[in-house]
């Protein structure tokens, strides 16, 4: 399955990525940047489970 981003999630990934390090948040990470994060992996769960892949 290909996901394609719509630009409010791509949005969220350029909160967060500067802080993440080989897949987990630097210690001075904001809230907002873990926010972002965890309403992207909201978003692409709710897309594999709409397509029945869950």
């Amino acid at each position: 399955m290909v996901l394609y981003f719509p630009d409010e999630i791509r949005k969220l990934e350029e909160i967060y990525k500067p802080y993440r390090v080989n897949g987990k948040f630097k210690e001075d990470a904001p809230q907002e940047a873990i926010d972002a994060f965890e309403k992207e992996q909201e978003w692409i769960h709710e897309q594999y489970r709409l397509a029945g892949m869950e």
